[in-house]
């Protein structure tokens, strides 16, 4: 019995209870629950043991001495040791019922710890003074913590690069697939209203793409994509911002005296972006963010100077700046885009006096943005219509940019149409709140497509 018990209990690890505490069924928790209390006291249960254990093995050859000779004595005592002193308790008290005979001997184990208090104290606290009270959880190190959840993939070996990219998929259609939508022609659009309006399709020369298929996995397994979020996870805490973010000669900026006519608000809307640094003079003394739904409310025939428009700051970042620092910011609301440069202080210093930035003594390194740091969370490429390569499907350049300023002016129509119908219940709702009488047909939501081009 003591023999069992000492290798059963002392073979627990306090992680893996502690583990079953939290999340175990509510069996192993009542279990852990038990005990924890006795596995933490690891030198005063280990000296208990051996003690019991000691002495019921010498007493054993005493005992049979009295009644047999001394050499059935010798071959009976060996026999009893071996068979359930070393034998059948391994086998007992480290198969699968573990835990549960453990648990349930808890009382036991007490009371012997009890009966050995005054004996095994003192040898206990000489134990924890030269070797340490051995109180603290082993933790996994982050190499070995990623290994385990490596080996929990339900798949050969992981690889990041065989991971199926992320894509985006709109209420007006599923990337990949060819688009055939019948539009009001935004140019007649904008002419008078005794003008027929020609229709026009607007078609992807895309071919069709297969969806990727989703899993469920359940049970101790994890899937490709759960291993790579938890890798990605754990490497942020090691990544800056300068290993993620975009280099400052590929970010796309608008100069702030350019005029936001039709061909303007088209190529903007065409490049995908959400939000566009703006400059003034040089591409390295930028003004704000423009934010491109604020375009809705403009006319493209009656072009306005971008500098005219309301511009927001971008968040200021150093290139060592943590990559978990820049979430939490980002989190906050106050932006998703931040600009990277050594010279945080002088940047902020030239936008509170309201003087231009010197390229000589200023070094723009580049922009982070959220969707940056999260396609680092998750180990894979979050791409939209206007990130796939045209010549993944046989476009050429020119091609490939006619077609995203299609998808662009379309992905606009839709936006339009939403933007549209929200202002229209807006009115209907303040109409109604004043207890003004009005036909909801006044505000039809189809008018928004005899309106110009507003970009979202």
């Amino acid at each position: 019995m003591m023999a069992g018990l000492t290798m059963g209990l002392l073979s627990l690890d306090k992680l893996n209870l502690q583990i079953l505490e939290m999340q175990g069924s509510p069996a192993e928790k009542a279990r852990a629950e038990k005990l924890l209390p006795i596995i933490k006291q690891h030198h005063l249960l280990l000296v208990t043991l051996l003690l019991f254990n000691a002495a019921a093995n010498e007493a054993l050859p005493i005992f049979l001495n009295r009644l047999v000779s001394e050499g059935q004595a010798i071959i009976i005592s060996v026999t009893c040791v071996l068979l359930f002193g070393e034998i059948l308790p391994s086998a007992v008290f480290t198969g699968k019922q573990q835990l549960s005979i453990a648990a349930s001997l808890v009382p036991f184990v007490r009371l012997i710890m009890l009966l050995a208090f005054p004996l095994a104290y003192p040898i206990a606290k000489i134990l924890d003074k030269c070797l340490g009270e051995d109180h603290d959880v082993t933790r996994y190190k982050r190499k070995e913590l990623k290994a385990l959840v490596a080996l929990q993939n339900n798949s050969p070996p992981f690889k990041a690069s065989s991971m199926s990219k992320i894509q985006s998929v709109h209420n007006y259609g599923t990337v990949g697939s060819p688009i055939e939508l019948i539009l009001p022609s935004l140019k007649s659009a904008s002419s008078s209203e005794d003008s027929t309006h020609e229709p026009v399709v607007i078609s992807s020369p895309r071919a069709a793409q297969p969806f990727t298929p989703l899993y469920s996995v359940s049970g101790t397994n994890l899937h490709n994509d759960e291993v790579a979020i938890i890798h990605g996870a754990l490497d942020m805490s090691t990544k800056t911002v300068e290993m993620v973010m975009t280099p400052f000669d590929k970010v796309y900026m608008l100069n702030h005296d350019i005029l936001l006519d039709f061909d303007t608000m088209t190529d903007i809307l065409a490049s995908g972006y959400s939000r566009i640094p703006v400059y003034k003079t040089h591409r390295a003394n930028i003004v704000g963010i423009l934010m491109v739904k604020r375009l809705i409310v403009l006319s493209p025939e009656d072009p306005k100077p971008l500098k005219d428009l309301m511009l927001r700051r971008p968040i200021l970042v150093t290139p060592d700046h943590p990559c978990y620092s820049i979430l939490n910011v980002f989190q906050e609301g106050r932006s998703h885009i931040a600009l990277v440069t050594p010279q945080k202080d002088l940047v902020q210093q030239c936008w509170v006096d309201g003087t231009d930035i010197d390229p000589e003594l200023v070094t723009i390194s580049g922009v982070v943005t959220i969707e940056d740091i999260l396609e680092e969370i998750i180990m894979e490429e979050i791409e939209d219509e206007s990130d796939l390569s045209g010549n993944n499907f046989g476009l050429s350049s020119e091609e490939h940019t006619s077609e995203l300023r299609q998808r662009g002016i379309l992905r606009a129509v839709f936006k339009f149409k939403e933007y549209g119908e929200r202002a229209r219940q807006r009115r209907l709702a303040a109409a109604a709140k004043s207890n003004v009488e009005v036909d909801p047909s006044a505000f039809n939501s189809s008018d928004t497509e005899a309106t110009p081009l507003l970009v979202a």
